[in-house]
């Protein structure tokens, strides 16, 4: 295990994704690597217990302290002071680990430069799962948006992508994408289960080829 690659994930909800990556580690879909840790900021996440299971350290970091301690004056969650503290901590705690990568698997917080640029000083590359293919939806609705458009005859497909992650929300450069059809869907709920069913297999394809990148660059 000295040469395994060395990942953490960042998680907020149930860990669906996280378990793909957990079933992928050491086989040939995501061969010699390691999570070393698994964070989430709720502690109530599903995910936790799932990498608790799997043998792996967790770790919760939570935002509602810095709310308290840093009362907002920004609307623009990039520049906000508590989510900057927030953010520096989180960075310091991912590192701590000296992870090769940064995997975003339904991290559900926009994160800052104060997160972002320590990451980069080390060499750490952040990616992250979009359920939209690149330029076309973005934010946390994208799912409900797809399917607004969908039920107003304006789209017929939709997509999700691996990118990396830059100060510009979900427009970092796309690793891998997938497109796939809407048709026969009657509901809202139906399109996220056939989102979630791409989704887990992307992740682990998009984890792959950025840590061969890294591999390729020297990196890992």
């Amino acid at each position: 295990m000295a040469d395994s690659t060395r990942i953490t994930v960042l998680i907020s909800g149930s860990g669906s994704n996280l378990q793909a990556i957990i079933n992928a580690c050491n086989t040939a879909a995501l061969p010699s690597t390691k999570i070393v840790r698994v964070i989430s900021d709720r502690k109530d996440a599903y995910g936790l217990k799932r990498a608790e299971a799997a043998q792996i350290p967790t770790r919760y970091h939570g935002v509602l302290p810095y709310k308290k301690k840093y009362p907002d004056s920004s609307e623009n969650p990039q520049w906000q002071e508590a989510r900057r503290a927030y953010d520096a901590d989180l960075a310091q705690l991912v590192l701590a680990d000296k992870p090769e990568i940064m995997v975003c698997a339904g991290f559900m917080r926009i994160v800052s430069t104060a997160f972002l640029y320590p990451l980069k000083s080390s060499k750490v590359p952040i990616i992250n799962l979009h359920p939209s293919l690149h330029g076309d939806l973005v934010g946390a609705n994208c799912i409900k948006m797809a399917w607004e458009e969908f039920q107003a005859g304006k789209r017929t497909k939709t997509g999700i992508m691996i990118h990396y992650v830059i100060a510009e929300v979900d427009m970092g450069e796309p690793i891998v994408q997938e497109e796939f059809g809407m048709d026969g869907l009657q509901t809202l709920g139906e399109l996220e289960e056939r989102v979630h069913m791409h989704e887990h297999g992307l992740i682990v394809r998009g984890t792959k080829i950025a840590i061969e990148a890294l591999k390729k660059d020297g990196k890992a």
